[in-house]
């Protein structure tokens, strides 16, 4: 009741005690005014003490953005004591100054009591800000991670935007299932703060398989799935043979870029193209797209948004997400005139100097994928005593497989469209793109694959589930591993084979420790250069049950222990 007429109160009694003064001509009626003032805040601030919900945590639930971090319960009863006091602490002083010269009245009352107040919201401000940051730390996809610190206040204005963009999606209480976890920025506004904002329930069980995510989906009337380029392209690849419900509402992405295929294959099995959201830690959201909705590929900048850009052509946000005012990003675009959408033109941070050409290496990643037998692929700089090269991190496709030699045919290629010195020295070959949580090519990850001394053959038509990884393989007759075994007759080594199948066991699987012991180990046919092999992994605890077969004879078969 205080809460609501409260502004009321103080017109009324002050009105009261002025209209009393000119009555009986007192100016003791007055002198009073802010002695029950201060009486009746006193009164409300330290009542609601003895409620569940205290005064400052009322104030702060009812004002935009009508949310509050984890901690914050404890931190407001003591706030609202803490007030509690100032007020007492003020009604004494303004009873005092009834009695003291009227000069001193006016002062404290008129000017001192007020500056006491500013200066402890003030100081309250600060603590608030200290106390309630949140610390993330940055992917690190091009660079050393790094440490941001961002108030809550500013991902609370971020969640009250979306929560706004998705009112009518959220008015049917859909449950949030989400692929990712909630220790970086992606996973705290959409996996923990917005579905709490919107009073959604949220399934606190990170998904990691396509199975995982038909079995949540199915367990609930409406959903909005939270999740990563990489799931949604693993999902797609094999819809085909899951019976998947119709009741996502929304899907919203981030982290990385999806691609147009990626995104259509989406739409035609969840039946609504996925809502990708483009930003940063330090500016939070910044635009978003939806591909094959009609909204075209440009992204269209939030409304709370303001961009430009650099003479370099890098964004600068605007942004009361951001940490900072005009925030200049690693992002290069291109502005429409309206300033209200752009073209995004990869990353300038990603410019290199190779044999004294500048070059961009998204525009070469671009270039390279349409080489045949090329999926994907990463380029990553590296440096040998003749300085700076690149090197290429590559997920095949079958194609490449009938080229003898697919890191010279893919060389030769390179040559052909790229500056003399700039095409890729060393190639590897990997089933998966190395990639974090959010989706993101780490630079240490690619360093990693390309300066390792293990080779891993081409693989392809791979399919990943909760406990199993089946794919075709080729070894290239050029892979160091068939060097002198045999001459004349190359045959792929035993421990090769081990070594592939713990490769992948470590990268899908994500087993953290060691290889133990080899068990059951079976060596029943050669594995020669050039032949298609269907490979199988499959878990059981801590085992990984291995097999190469080669049509339908089995090359090959054992168990890691882990």
């Amino acid at each position: 009741m205080f809460q609501k007429y409260r502004k009321y109160f103080s017109l009324i009694t002050l009105a009261a005690c002025v209209s009393a003064a000119i009555v009986f001509k007192r100016f003791v009626f007055v002198a009073y005014y802010p002695v029950l003032m201060s009486a009746v805040v006193a009164f409300a601030f330290g009542s609601s003490l003895f409620r569940k919900v205290s005064l400052c945590e009322s104030l702060a639930l009812s004002t935009p953005p009508f949310l509050l971090p984890d901690n914050a319960r404890g931190y407001c009863r003591k706030l609202t004591a803490i007030w509690c006091g100032i007020m007492i602490l003020n009604g004494c002083i303004a009873t005092a100054t009834v009695f003291a010269p009227k000069w001193v009245w006016i002062l404290w009352n008129c000017a001192l009591s007020y500056c006491m107040t500013l200066t402890v919201v003030g100081i309250e401000l600060l603590v608030r800000r200290k106390k309630f940051s949140v610390v993330f730390t940055t992917s690190g996809s091009t660079s050393t991670p790094k440490r941001i610190v961002k108030p809550f206040s500013k991902l609370a204005k971020e969640v009250l935007y979306h929560k706004k963009q998705l009112r009518d999606i959220l008015s049917s209480k859909p449950v949030f299932l989400a692929t990712i976890e909630e220790h970086h920025m992606y996973g705290t506004l959409w996996c923990k703060l917005l579905p709490k904002a919107a009073e959604c329930e949220i399934d606190k069980e990170v998904i990691f398989t396509p199975e995982a995510l038909i079995e949540k989906m199915k367990s609930h009337r409406e959903v909005i799935l939270i999740t990563t380029p990489t799931f949604l392209s693993r999902f797609t690849a094999y819809a085909k043979q899951y019976d998947i419900p119709k009741n996502v509402k929304e899907i919203i992405t981030s982290g990385a870029l999806l691609t147009s295929e990626v995104s259509k294959a989406t739409k035609d099995v969840f039946g609504i193209a996925p809502r990708e959201i483009f930003g940063s830690t330090e500016t939070g959201g910044v635009a978003s797209r939806r591909q094959h909705s009609g909204e075209g590929e440009d992204w269209k900048v939030f409304d709370s948004v303001k961009i430009s850009s650099s003479p370099e052509g890098n964004l600068i946000v605007n942004s009361p997400f951001s940490i900072e005012k005009n925030y200049t990003m690693g992002d290069g675009v291109i502005i429409a005139p309206d300033g209200r959408s752009f073209k995004l033109l990869g990353r300038t941070d990603r410019m290199v100097k190779i044999s004294e050409e500048r070059v961009s290496l998204p525009e070469m990643e671009e270039k390279m994928v349409k080489i045949s037998g090329i999926k994907e692929v990463a380029l990553c700089p590296l440096t040998n005593e003749h300085g700076p090269y690149l090197g290429a991190v590559i997920v095949a496709e079958e194609e490449l497989a009938s080229q003898e030699k697919p890191s010279m045919f893919i060389r030769n290629e390179c040559l052909k469209i790229f500056p003399k010195g700039t095409a890729p020295k060393k190639y590897r070959f990997v089933p998966e793109l190395p990639r974090n949580a959010q989706g993101k090519i780490q630079v240490s990850a690619l360093k990693e694959v390309l300066n390792s001394s293990f080779r891993m053959p081409l693989v392809f038509d791979s399919q990943i589930t909760e406990n199993s990884f089946t794919a075709n393989m080729v070894f290239p007759s050029d892979m160091p591993c068939f060097k002198g075994h045999f001459n004349g007759y190359p045959v792929l080594a035993g421990v090769v084979q081990v070594g592939v199948a713990n490769n992948i066991a470590q990268q899908f699987f994500k087993c953290s420790s060691p290889m133990k012991t080899l068990k059951k180990i079976k060596f029943t046919g050669v594995i020669t250069p050039g032949k298609k092999i269907a490979f199988s992994l499959t878990q059981k605890s801590q085992d990984f049950t291995f097999s190469y077969s080669k049509g339908e004879s089995q090359c090959s078969s054992g168990i890691l222990s882990y």
